[in-house]
């Protein structure tokens, strides 16, 4: 049986959780500065139980901006939610946390929600300390999660913060983080990539450091990636960086470090909305947001 939560994701869902990728020719537009970090109960007609007295973070927005997707050890383990709100001019609702099977006795965390009501998470469920899965919700609720399996998920690692693009060859690229387990923002941690469920290979360009690099999010037009990293550079604990490139058969450029949204914290998995506008952050136990505009005249 659906739970309330699931029926109103799927009555939520609309056009955009319908699509396919489809993205490789769609460039996304010029934008203004993001502006500085907003605690995400600070949106209008937001519940005040969105962010909690326990850990909240490592969240994602479904396409359609109607779905905030986080983990959150509220309940006393490491759950997934889902926040609901009208438009994307609104604050979202009081989450609720997702039924059995995509939530267990396990530790559940990094969700990402993508098109076809695809449910992407890192797990513990199945004895490595976080494996990539991905569960879909039809018309009898979630489906039993599956493994993304060893080209994705290597043996005694975690893996977490699935994020997607479409390559101009129409292929769907998978880019995720690989990290020791361990603290959340201990070292080592790297970002790579799965072109079209080949096996993983370490992103290039200037996204990984000799530092630690992880929990990456890609815009739908696969040329301007976020995530967050410890490098030279940083405030403190690992700050927001981005890179670009000019189409997705190139290597990504330099890193930049985003210091407008970036805190002596630990700032983390930067999570860009589907439109390019939002970007919610995890920083201080708490989920925050930042927003910036398309420029004028683009």
């Amino acid at each position: 049986m659906k739970s309330a939560s699931s029926r109103r994701y799927l009555a939520g869902a609309g056009v955009a959780g319908l699509l396919v990728l489809a993205t490789g020719a769609m460039a996304m537009p010029a934008f203004t500065d993001w502006s500085a970090p907003a605690d995400i109960e600070s949106l209008p007609g937001s519940s005040s139980d969105v962010n909690s007295a326990s850990i909240d973070g490592c969240a994602s927005i479904s396409p359609n901006g109607l779905t905030l997707a986080f983990n959150s050890f509220r309940s006393g383990n490491q759950q997934i939610y889902l926040a609901h709100r009208s438009s994307t001019s609104e604050g979202f609702g009081a989450p609720e946390m997702l039924p059995e099977p995509v939530n267990g006795p396990a530790q559940e965390f990094c969700p990402t929600i993508m098109q076809g009501n695809r449910l992407y998470f890192s797990s513990s469920r199945g004895g490595d300390p976080g494996d990539i899965y991905v569960s879909k919700l039809g018309p009898k609720g979630w489906s039993a999660p599956q493994n993304l399996g060893s080209s994705v998920n290597a043996a005694g690692s975690v893996e977490e913060s699935a994020t997607f693009y479409e390559d101009e060859d129409g292929r769907e690229v998978l880019l995720f983080s690989r990290r020791p387990p361990g603290p959340l923002v201990g070292p080592n941690g790297k970002v790579y990539q799965s072109v079209g469920g080949a096996p993983a290979t370490l992103v290039g360009g200037g996204v990984n450091s000799s530092s630690s690099d992880n929990r990456p999010s890609v815009t739908h037009d696969g040329k301007t990636i976020f995530w967050d990293s410890q490098r030279t550079g940083s405030l403190g604990g690992p700050d927001i960086w981005y890179a670009t490139r000019g189409s997705t058969s190139e290597t990504w450029g330099q890193a930049v470090h985003l210091s407008q949204v970036s805190t002596a914290a630990a700032d983390t998995r930067p999570y860009v909305s589907w439109d390019g506008e939002t970007l919610i952050v995890s920083a201080n136990n708490d989920m925050w947001i930042s927003t910036r505009e398309k420029a004028a005249g683009k």
